[in-house]
Parts: C-alpha cells; structure tokens; sequence
C-alpha cells in the first residue's frame, strides 16, 4: 500500500504549511477534510479543489458536489494516487467560499506503509486567524492581496519618501 506525503501550504504572506500522510487510494473529499482538520478549520465548509500548473494557475474545478455534467465530476471521484501521486502533480484547494481559505497542495513524496488514518506528519508556522485575501493575477495564477498602504517605488527604486522635496523644475 503507498501512503502519499502531501504538502498544504496556506496562501499567505508567512510561511505556513502541513505536511499531511494519507493513503494513495483516499480520494480528494478525505484529503479536503484532512487539510480542514490539520489547519484547525471549522468543519462542514464547502471547498473546491483546482488544476493548476507549474506556475499555481488556477484550471478546472473539482467541487465537493458535483453540479456540471460537463466537469471534472466530484472530489469523491478522484483518488489521491491517480491526481497527487507524482513529483510535480499539484492542486489549488479554496475551502469555505466565504472566507476563502486557499491552500496550495503538491506531492511530496509516496511510501510504501500499512493503511492509517490521515495525520499531520510535519507543522510549520501558525495559521492566522482569518484568511488572507487571495488575489488571483494574470491567468488564474496566484498572489498575496495588494496592500493599498503599502507605498510603491517607482521604475529607479525611489519611493514618494526619497523623493520628498525634489523638484524636476529646478533644471
């Protein structure tokens, strides 16, 4: 029997991440409740898992239900060996629709091991206590919220605080 280690990476500006060891036969709706489980998220939230590729941009859905006929069906439909059982294999996880929890999801690594129940086999960072604002760039591909406090530098590295008191009129 192959147990996938699977890592969970919370969408956010710290590091934050669960390693999570599962069984290759579980399919995407036990893994969805692993990772709601392991981040301490509260239980019963619909969630969606995503295609992406190497560059985390967003594809297909794979919702918990599914609704459209022409869709990549249900997350109960899927098994964890068949869509993250490989290097390089990955998924975008949003859990609870209103929050918007987002998780990034790849294979790790897969081990021969007797049969168990899901369990966090690696924590690191603390999850904050609401979700981040994901924002999604360019062609589904993902980033962290743009902060409108933040002051931008411009095009030579100079932001509004450098600047202060220059005039281009002096010339």
């Amino acid at each position: 029997m192959n147990r996938l280690t699977l890592r969970a990476i919370l969408n956010c500006p710290e590091d934050v991440f669960r390693d999570i060891a599962i069984a290759s036969t579980s399919n995407l709706e036990e893994l969805h409740r692993a990772i709601a489980a392991a981040y301490d998220l509260e239980a019963g939230q619909m969630a969606s898992f995503y295609t992406t590729d190497d560059q985390w941009n967003q594809g297909e859905e794979i919702p918990l239900m599914a609704m459209d006929p022409q869709g990549l069906g249900a997350m109960a439909d899927h098994t964890l060996g068949t869509i993250l059982g490989q290097p390089g294999q990955r998924l975008i996880f949003v859990y609870d629709f209103l929050a918007m929890w987002t998780f990034m999801v790849e294979f790790v690594r897969a081990d021969e091991a007797p049969d168990a129940a899901p369990a966090v086999v690696l924590s690191y960072g603390d999850r904050p206590k609401e979700a981040p604002d994901p924002e999604f760039a360019g062609e589904g591909g993902m980033a962290y919220a743009y902060d409108e406090d933040e002051e931008e530098e411009d095009e030579y590295g100079f932001d509004e605080e450098d600047l202060d008191g220059y005039s281009s009129d002096e010339w």
